[in-house]
């Protein structure tokens, strides 16, 4: 397994990067000390996001349980009347992920595609259109009747069960053409990398799961941490003058910390047949520099107006080797105590056990980068280098 490792340092002011149920800082107990914990789910959705506005036409992926509309503009786009268009997506959504029988429109799962996948998709349904136009024609019959009986009237509302049911037959028989198109996900597009490192979860398909060649950890603080609370007030601009006490008060909980992570690439997952193999060398080689580049500098967006936290990094350890990925959280198993910052001390710490575990196991890296010493650019190009 090749790997390219980033071991990231980063210190954050007053925040609150990631909430739990009750809005506080998320912690976590390691080396028997409390901790400042952001979860990896948390920041992935913030470097997926960089990522695409750095190369938007190769991370398209959007998740979503409104998937019927945009099958919908779909089936449009390629030239498919409103009323069938809008057939077809449910048959497809239902297909991919089960339509909710409450929230009208949606699917009942997040589901992860690209929109190349819903062209894609789409078109393998329209080339069947011979086989199932006699469906669509009964459905749209069905759809008519009902909005001619438009009645709440006892006698018509049977009618209307009766033509509604007769309707959800014929999206059943739908269901063998929607099964065979929806095995063009299958296909290679170009506009998917987000859903090849992040991976995709398909519960009710196995076939379209992808498993995601990124790797990451929850972010933890190096030393141990206790969360605080802030006591604040606003003031009513209207208020009379004689007229006591604050507009509004309230409490909110926030942390200061020196977080850990660690993130991974598995380049050989990558760059199989079930991810980017149909990639070009200059579009895989720009998916890993977008990636990187977008995993040092994504900060979750919690309380980003009143708790503004936008830092970068302080220190990197960037690695390409084989094997299996391996963090090097351990080095804060012990926390960090210092009455000067804690920066350098966990940089010192997290050298020394990487130092430690080399000279234990035998670890060995091509390469080895590191930021400050190295700029960004050179820093990811380094890296990148290994791919060619």
């Amino acid at each position: 397994m090749r790997l390219i490792e980033l071991h990231i340092l980063q210190s954050f002011p007053v925040t609150c990067l990631n909430r739990d149920d009750v809005g506080a800082p998320k912690s976590a107990i390691f080396g028997g000390v409390q901790r400042a914990r952001v979860s990896s789910q948390c920041w992935k959705r913030a470097i997926r996001e960089i990522a695409k506005e750095y190369e938007p036409a190769l991370f398209a992926g959007q998740r979503t349980r409104y998937l019927i509309q945009p099958l919908k503009d779909a089936f449009v786009d390629k030239g498919q009347e409103t009323e069938a268009a809008a057939i077809l997506a449910e048959a497809l959504a239902d297909e991919l992920g089960k339509l909710d029988s409450v929230e009208k429109g949606n699917v009942k799962t997040l589901l992860f595609f690209s929109p190349c996948e819903i062209s894609k998709v789409a078109e393998s349904m329209l080339q069947q259109q011979q086989q199932y136009q006699s469906i669509i024609e009964a459905t749209l019959r069905h759809k008519e009747d009902i909005k001619k009986l438009g009645s709440t009237q006892d006698k018509d509302k049977d009618q209307i069960k009766k033509h509604t049911e007769a309707i959800e037959k014929q999206r059943d028989n739908l269901k063998k053409y929607a099964a065979k198109a929806a095995k063009s996900l299958k296909d290679n597009v170009k506009d998917n990398a987000d859903i090849a490192i992040f991976g995709r979860m398909v519960a009710d398909d196995h076939t379209l799961m992808r498993e995601g060649a990124g790797l990451f950890s929850h972010a933890l603080s190096t030393h141990g941490v206790s969360n605080e609370i802030d006591f604040f007030s606003a003031v009513d601009d209207k208020k009379p003058e004689e007229a006591e006490g604050a507009g509004h008060i309230g409490t909110l909980e926030y942390n200061s910390t020196c977080y850990y992570r660690y993130i991974g690439l598995n380049l050989g997952l990558l760059k199989d047949n079930k991810h980017l193999e149909h990639f070009s060398d200059d579009e895989f080689k720009s998916v890993v520099k977008s990636f990187l580049e977008a995993s040092i500098k994504a900060v979750p967006e919690a309380r980003k107006n009143s708790m503004s936290g936008f830092t970068l990094p302080s220190y990197i350890l960037g690695l390409v080797r084989d094997g299996q990925p391996l963090s090097l959280v351990n080095a804060f198993e012990t926390p960090v105590k210092s009455s000067s910052g804690y920066i350098d001390e966990s940089n010192k710490k997290m050298e020394e056990h990487y130092k430690a575990l080399k000279d234990t196991y035998s670890l060995v890296a091509h390469k080895e980068v590191r930021i400050p010493e190295s700029n960004l650019d050179n820093f990811i190009k380094d890296l990148i280098d290994f791919l060619s």
